[in-house]
């Protein structure tokens, strides 16, 4: 008689979504099952099995491991060790498995599934991929895997009995305690960021967007213009974006408010406003080792449990060449750039304002003199998922296919994105005054000098879940009117137009998270935007002239190269 054989095999019941930013004091479930089967054995030399099978389970252990790796030419192979902990499953004496097998000409094994519940530390990055090609092939960059290993021994072993196994091995025995061992199965751990609710956006300038808006501001501190200092200095500009940017948005708004401040009616005359240029990047920081101010801020292993000190159980296939030694790896501490155009190929991001547009955007207004005049540009600006041009792909074959990637600070490969804005004004130079700034300028006026108003603000691009419950969608649209400046005639309007979201369409969760209502210490936050108090209108049905209903003003703008202006408040005709 042969005895059977012990397999294992790890069955993970799903993914494990984390929401937010890491956090080492938030943990996740990863719940699944381990299956320990009975086979019996086949094959010429094999006896049946006992027709009584009985074994005791002594230990069964999971163990969850997560790595990170990145094959580059300017940082060679690295690789790290984010987390390795085990679990023992069977913690009150072993486990009997008994089986009575069917002598027949078919025997099906025997099999008992064992759960586990494991807790996931939120810290952890998400997984993700190198893509090769047309998606031809991936290669992992950060992976997370869960294997299982079981000590076992039979219950009732009787070495007496004579079979091919016993005449083949002679006198020896089969070991008291055997030890099976399971494949590592991937684990996918992926990582959002929940839009909060409509009643926390408060009065934001993209109603469409499911983020709040962020504003950044940006003047002339130091010399070296051409524009004569005192005047430039004295232009201020914001420009405002979403907060975060979901992945698969396609594009993203930005506005523009410039004002001229303290500055006189024939300076504002001379000041014109010509255009602007956007670029959106992405910088990709690579390192041959974790970087110390990762591991300073993350319970990562410590050096002792990195490779090489202890290699990594599973590798990149395309490492290869780095450990027979075709290709050297630099020493630890080297890092690399890479920076990559977000902007699609029919984008230049040049936008000039000519004819109507350089009228609205002109200067020479007395409304300026109010500090809450400015000139509103609206720009949709669009973005790729693939970082190239698609008639290059076959050139990527065997090297990665630079992609767009979420914003995050990695152990070894860090996501930055940013955005370049610069506005194009001119000057008027006085007469007599231009004759010194002619060889500097550009315009074939000698009398109007050009220059730039530089601004860079970081983006922040996150994945948002696709699935949820029912949720309003805001949509905007543009009305009829012949000045965008007119007080009678608002340039836009938003309205809320209830309906169903499918499953597949993003945005769809109206629940926000608890670390957005609570504190790590279970203390409600407070509502950065409450509601206003309701106060009764005192017999007043509708608004009138003198008390007019505020409404948000939208001008979306069509096609994506061409940007929209208008100015707030809204403005009487001239």
């Amino acid at each position: 008689m042969s005895p059977s054989k012990v397999d294992l095999e790890v069955l993970p019941f799903d993914h494990v979504e984390m929401y937010g930013d890491p956090d080492k004091d938030s943990a996740y479930t990863l719940s699944g099952q381990i299956a320990v089967t009975l086979v019996p054995p086949a094959g010429w030399f094999c006896d049946a099995p006992p027709a009584d099978e009985r074994f005791l389970l002594h230990s069964l252990v999971v163990t969850f491991e997560g790595q990170s790796e990145l094959v580059a030419p300017q940082t060679g192979h690295a690789s790290c060790r984010l987390i390795e902990f085990s679990q023992e499953l069977i913690t009150d004496g072993p486990i009997k498995l008994s089986h009575n097998w069917d002598q027949g000409s078919s025997r099906e094994p025997a099999r008992w599934f064992i759960t586990f519940n494991l807790k996931i530390p939120g810290w952890l990055p998400a997984s993700c991929t190198t893509t090769f090609g047309n998606r031809a092939r991936e290669e992992p960059e950060v992976s997370y895997r869960l294997f299982a290993v079981a000590r076992y021994r039979e219950a009732n072993p009787n070495p007496s009995q004579l079979s091919w196994r016993n005449l083949c091995y002679s006198s020896s025995s089969v070991p008291p305690m055997q030890v099976g061992r399971t494949f590592s199965v991937p684990v996918q751990i992926n990582r959002y960021k929940l839009p909060p609710p409509q009643c926390l956006l408060g009065d934001s300038e993209f109603p469409e967007c499911p983020f709040r808006t962020a504003e950044y501001a940006g003047s002339i501190q130091e010399g070296g213009s051409r524009i004569p200092f005192n005047i430039l200095s004295k232009l201020r500009m914001r420009a405002c974006v979403p907060e975060h940017i979901p992945l698969d948005a396609g594009s993203f708004p930005l506005l523009l408010k410039v004002r001229p401040h303290g500055l006189s009616a024939e300076e504002r005359r001379r000041l014109h406003l010509n255009g602007f240029f956007v670029s959106a990047v992405q910088k990709e920081r690579m390192r041959s080792s974790v970087s110390q101010q990762y591991a300073a801020d993350w319970p990562v292993p410590p050096a002792s449990e990195q490779p090489p000190n202890t290699p990594l159980r599973s590798r990149r296939r395309d490492t290869r060449e780095y450990d027979c030694g075709l290709f050297l790896t630099p020493p630890p501490g080297t890092a690399a750039h890479a920076t990559h155009s977000l902007l699609p190929t029919g984008f230049s991001g040049r936008i000039e304002l000519d004819g109507a547009d350089a009228a609205k955007a002109s200067f020479d207004d007395p409304r300026f003199d109010d500090d809450h005049t400015w000139i509103r540009m609206r720009l949709d600006v669009p973005f790729r998922e693939l970082l190239l041009d698609s008639q290059y792909l076959p050139q990527y074959a065997d090297h990665p296919v630079p992609k767009l990637r979420p914003t995050e600070m990695g152990p070894i490969l860090s996501i930055l994105h940013t955005l370049e804005i610069a506005l194009t004004c001119t000057y008027d130079m006085p007469a007599g005054a231009g004759s010194a700034s002619a060889s500097a300028s550009t315009s074939t006026d000698p009398d109007k000098v050009v220059d730039e108003l530089r601004l860079t603000i970081p983006l922040s691009f996150v994945r948002v879940p696709r699935s949820g419950p029912n949720r309003p969608v805001v949509e905007s649209f543009t009305a009829d009117c012949d000045d965008p400046l007119s007080r009678t005639g608002p340039a836009g309007t938003v309205r809320v137009k209830p309906r169903l979201i499918a499953p597949s369409e993003p945005y769809a969760h109206s629940l926000p998270a608890y670390n957005q209502l609570y504190h790590k210490d279970g203390v409600r936050r407070e509502d950065p935007t409450p509601l206003p108090l309701y106060t009764p209108k005192k017999g007043q049905s509708a608004a009138t002239e003198e008390d007019p209903v505020p409404s948000m003003t939208v001008c979306k703008q069509t096609p994506l190269h061409k940007a929209k202006i208008y100015s707030t408040p809204a403005l009487p005709r001239l």
